[in-house]
């Protein structure tokens, strides 16, 4: 699998695992699978996004089929569960005679050691029938190329001799001397083979829960473009874990790869970077992604600055952290081509002069960078004026108006420099003033 960077700032910042607010995790999502094996799995592929072109697509076309042919896999959490127990079960192996495995029938048979063999067994040979007549029942012609390996994988495993063997017995009524047999050859020389096999169905469990969510939540399936030049179109993006999302489009390319986001307190500028985000991150796992079409360059890396921890415990300040942490973005550049790179509030730790001379100096220099693409908010709108004459930067904005002296909030993305202020009106409206002067009224009054 091609390596793409990914730190635990960025899994924190998108809540893929979990968060320290408690709101529903990403993986959270996906985690509805028939097996815990499967859940396992879809774990695991979430903790390793890829770059790689043939992986993204073949996984994205395993998952499709799922989704267009509403494919539904039969399969029982506890007879896998035990499956696999059973498989590693440390229990000396059966002996493969008639005599011996007498000798094991008469000893044993009672024992809670010879009911997991026996239950192992007969759960085995229960889905080795179940996954046959799945594959069976699909037509090879229309499969994608990826999940048809993943079939044929699979069948050649059904097709060792003494799996096939019993797969032509009656699961529940085992002679013991085929118990003996058969565990004999399962957990020993098949043993490794056994469990490849338990691990292609809980993917394929990971697959149709997957396709499930997509369709649960209309979610679509990322186009990848195989060429050099960076691309990135998504249209209708939004968040999953809001009841009622605003849609939104952003077109992003070689000539202009950096977007400089401006807007309200409140306008949503935290929660679209989220949503972005979210979305590459998903198309490098191969994953549908919530919107309504994406294009997309594969890039090789992404890092975000969303919600930047103090490390007080460490002496440094916040806006020492934010420092260090475009250093470690320039740092991801230094080392790898085709990151996406997203910045909220960039310097906010520091007051506003300061402020603005460091955003203003990187942006600069982050403009000359032709091979990542960058998402940058700010509520620093003074600093437009000073980008203006760079190139490569796409000046957006969410829309924010008042109706009367209510604002109204829109979510929506739109060409240029936001205008509002709402910082003192958000002020206003909490009667915070007020509360002072009474504050100051009360003293005088008691002092009289």
């Amino acid at each position: 699998m091609t390596n793409f960077k990914m730190d635990r700032q960025t899994f924190r910042d998108l809540n893929v695992f979990n968060d320290a607010s408690g709101d529903e995790s990403i993986f959270s999502f996906f985690k509805a699978t028939r097996t815990l094996g499967g859940k396992e799995k879809i774990l695991e592929m979430m903790e390793h996004p890829s770059s790689d072109f043939h992986l993204l697509n073949g996984r994205k076309s395993a998952i499709k089929y799922f989704y267009d042919y509403k494919i539904q896999l039969e399969v029982k959490s506890e007879q896998l569960d035990l499956i696999g127990y059973y498989l590693k079960f440390n229990k000396v192996l059966s002996r493969n005679n008639m005599l011996d495995a007498l000798v094991d029938f008469i000893g044993n048979n009672s024992t809670n050691d010879y009911y997991i063999v026996t239950k192992g067994l007969e759960f085995l040979i229960s889905t080795v029938k179940y996954v046959s007549r799945f594959i069976a029942e699909q037509d090879l012609t229309i499969m994608p190329e990826y999940l048809k390996n993943k079939l044929e994988e699979i069948e050649r495993i059904l097709n060792i001799e003494s799996l096939k063997a019993a797969a032509g017995l009656h699961e529940k009524n085992l002679k013991f001397y085929q118990v003996s047999k058969f565990d004999h050859s399962f957990r020993g020389k098949e043993k490794m083979e056994l469990l490849h096999l338990v691990e292609l169905i809980y993917e394929l469990d990971a697959y149709e829960t997957i396709a499930a969510v997509a369709r649960k939540r209309l979610f679509c399936f990322p186009e990848y473009s195989e060429g050099e030049n960076l691309e990135l179109e998504l249209v209708g993006f939004f968040h999953p874990s809001f009841d009622q999302p605003v849609e939104n489009d952003i077109f992003l390319n070689q000539t202009e790869n950096m977007v400089f986001l401006t807007g309200s307190n409140m306008a949503g500028k935290s929660s679209l970077l989220k949503s972005l985000g979210l979305a590459i991150y998903l198309a490098h796992l191969g994953f549908p992604v919530p919107a309504i079409s994406m294009k997309t360059a594969v890039f090789n890396g992404l890092l975000t600055t969303i919600n930047l921890p103090d490390q007080l415990g460490q002496g440094l300040s916040h806006y020492y952290a934010e420092v260090k942490r475009v250093k470690e973005a320039a740092t991801a550049l230094l080392e790898n081509n085709r990151m996406f790179i997203v910045f909220d509030e960039l310097f906010r730790g520091t007051n506003v002069k300061d402020a603005y001379d460091a955003s203003l100096l990187i942006i600069s220099e982050l403009t000359a960078i032709r091979n990542s693409m960058f998402f940058i908010s700010t509520h620093l709108v003074e600093l437009a004026a000073a980008l203006q004459p760079l190139n490569h930067i796409t000046f957006k904005y969410l829309d924010t108006y008042f109706e009367g002296e209510k604002p109204v909030f829109t979510y929506r993305l739109k060409e240029g420099v936001s205008e509002e202020r709402l910082g003192t009106y958000i002020l206003q409206k909490e009667g915070i003033v007020d509360i002072l002067r009474a504050v100051v009224l009360q003293k005088i009054n008691n002092s009289a």
